[in-house]
């Protein structure tokens, strides 16, 4: 239900053609005041600020372009190092005729990021052919590391194949690279191994040796392809992070996690995953047995990353879900994870021990809305509701149970799997053991009563310093669209449609690192079904689908976009300081 509004976001801001600045009435910020609580909207006639630390917010935030891509492209695997250097890719690109070209793993050289003058000119939305064709960036130049297809002298069959698990076949080519992590290798961070996912049906991870050069480039040695066998295969390796500890967090974006019944079904061809698609599952598994669904749609940690052989370990403790990533705080035992898609919910992870995630506690976020529909304004209070404890140990038994089921198994309207009905049993009246919370997550999060409305919620991000000595004491989430569910005047979210080109939500950190509040920083341009001369059917001058986040050792934060409403996809910075 609705809740009477007292106070709305201190940073929020719409950035509608003029990008003008959004403000509340009751509780936004004043000339004097005491600062709020460690990590919370601080108290009505605070001067400027949101939490312990806090940011100067006297000025309107501003958002300016500082990347934009090819057409057809998209903006993936932003990640920036200890030195404020940004790796990002250029997923699946076309020409100007709509054909396909090979997709970009890369890296901004010579720019250090935190170090951008604010007072910089934005870099101008692309007009010309050669505009549009181009990677441009405000400042340095865009070094493309490898292509897909690329370097076939030092991987088998070149950069971001899939290939079976025993080496000897391609099964295909992907176009879509999407999480970077870079692990520096040395005291400088001048050497180091760059980890790629390739988000495709099965999924690969590459890892590039690099080295810097004096120009400031890289130089690429030796590519290795992350061996799955062991976890018995990926699907859709998508968005993630690097953990406090050093070890590389893909995300298994099984978008269809909650539709498991369709899985042994041969003649779903256009789910995704597919039967198709699990049959390239299978023949790079070796195998003519249909696997198990449940093992598919976790956070997967790539330990002894820099090792010989990278080892694999999927954490079931964090849920079965479309994962888009997982991000560690600083007390490295809560976790929070994004649930890519349309009806999706949220989630937290409190680890038992520090450092290890294979046991804890997992949680689903339910919201409460303010009084007001219009989405650049409401905020939620977040409740969160205990779904299950466990280990991946014994998950692995529940998971296991269900081992063995075929296509012949497949009845129409029925499931072989896990029913609802013992789902809402288990909800109800605490029949049955936990695997429901962890192996159908987000059918658990429903009947226990959160919120499973989110559309197509993306990256998550903290500056990670900034999180633990509370002087950016704040996370950001991309959410894509703000539609269906969330627009559909029912249930906990009830927005108008007026984000449709998506937003940017800000959550404040508490000194534990839970969160209670999300609140919209920057939403996108109104959205025109006729687009412009250019294509564009979201205002060009804003966000749109935002996707990956960074935040920046000063605040700042870089938002990149995945979507087909801006002729070419755009990186955005944004400064809550109003520079």
């Amino acid at each position: 239900m609705l809740k009477q509004n007292l106070k709305l976001s201190l940073l929020a801001v719409s950035v509608v053609f003029a990008l003008t600045a959004c403000s509340g009435d009751d509780g936004t910020d004043g000339a004097t005041g005491s600062q709020g609580p460690a990590g919370q909207d601080g108290a009505p006639g605070a001067p400027g600020v949101d939490g312990a630390a806090g940011q100067d917010l006297t000025a309107a935030p501003k958002l300016s372009r500082v990347a934009t891509v090819p057409v057809g492209a998209e903006i993936t695997g932003m990640f920036v190092t200890d030195n404020d250097e940004l790796f990002f890719n250029v997923q699946h690109p076309e020409d100007l005729d709509g054909n396909a070209t090979p997709a970009q793993v890369g890296f901004v050289a010579n720019l250090d990021w935190s170090k951008l003058d604010p007072r910089t000119a934005e870099l101008t939305a692309p007009t010309t052919d050669a505009e549009k064709m181009a990677v441009r960036v405000v400042s340095g130049s865009y070094q493309a590391l490898g292509m897909a297809d690329g370097h076939q002298d030092k991987v088998t069959f070149g950069l971001g194949a899939i290939v079976s698990s025993d080496g000897t076949t391609e099964l295909k080519q992907s176009q879509d690279p999407d999480f970077n992590a870079f692990i520096a290798a040395d005291a400088a961070g001048k050497e180091g191994y760059l980890f790629t996912a390739w988000e495709d049906r099965p999924g690969t991870m590459s890892r590039m040796a690099l080295s810097m050069q004096d120009d400031g480039t890289w130089s690429v040695g030796d590519i290795i392809n992350v061996d799955f066998s062991g976890v018995l295969g990926t699907i859709i390796n998508c968005f993630g992070s690097l953990s406090p500890w050093g070890t590389p967090l893909t995300s298994e974006e099984n978008y269809e996690a909650e539709n498991t019944s369709q899985w042994n079904n041969t003649a779903y061809v256009d789910g995704y995953p597919s039967y198709t698609d699990i049959k390239l599952l299978m023949d790079y598994l070796g195998t003519n047995a249909l696997p198990n669904p449940y093992n598919y749609g976790y956070i997967v940690e790539v330990t002894d990353a820099m090792g010989t052989n990278p080892t694999p370990v999927k954490h079931y403790t964090l849920g079965r879900a479309a994962h888009e990533n997982a991000l560690v705080m600083p007390d490295w035992k809560t976790v929070y994870t994004t649930d890519d898609g349309t009806n999706k919910g949220f989630y937290k992870f409190v680890a038992k021990t520090a450092g290890d995630l294979s046991e804890g506690t997992l949680y689903a976020a339910k919201l409460t809305q303010d009084s007001t529909s219009d989405a650049a304004k409401a905020g939620f209070d977040i409740q969160w509701i205990e779904l299950g404890t466990a280990s991946n140990a014994q998950i692995a038994t529940w998971i296991a149970d269900y081992d063995g089921i075929t296509e012949a198994d497949y009845v129409e309207g029925q499931t072989s799997y896990i029913t609802d009905a013992e789902i809402q049993e288990w909800a109800d009246n605490g029949t049955g053991d936990d695997r429901y919370a962890f192996l159908e997550t987000l059918k658990a999060a429903k009947a226990k009563g959160a919120t499973v409305e989110f559309r197509k919620m993306e990256g998550i991000a903290i500056n990670y310093n900034g999180a633990a000595n509370n002087s950016i004491p704040y996370m950001y989430v991309a959410m894509s669209e703000v539609r269906s569910g969330m627009t559909d005047g029912q249930g906990d979210i009830q927005v108008d449609e007026s984000a449709r080109c998506g937003a940017v939500y800000r959550f404040g950190l508490h000194p534990d690192y839970n969160v209670t509040r999300m609140d919209p920083v920057v939403v996108g341009g109104a959205y025109n079904s006729q687009g412009d001369e250019h294509g564009n059917r979201c205002d060009v001058n804003g966000i749109s689908n935002p996707d990956n986040l960074a935040v920046l050792d000063d605040g700042r934060v870089l938002i990149g976009e995945d979507t087909s409403n801006h002729t070419n996809n755009a990186m955005w910075i944004y400064n809550p300081k109003g520079e």
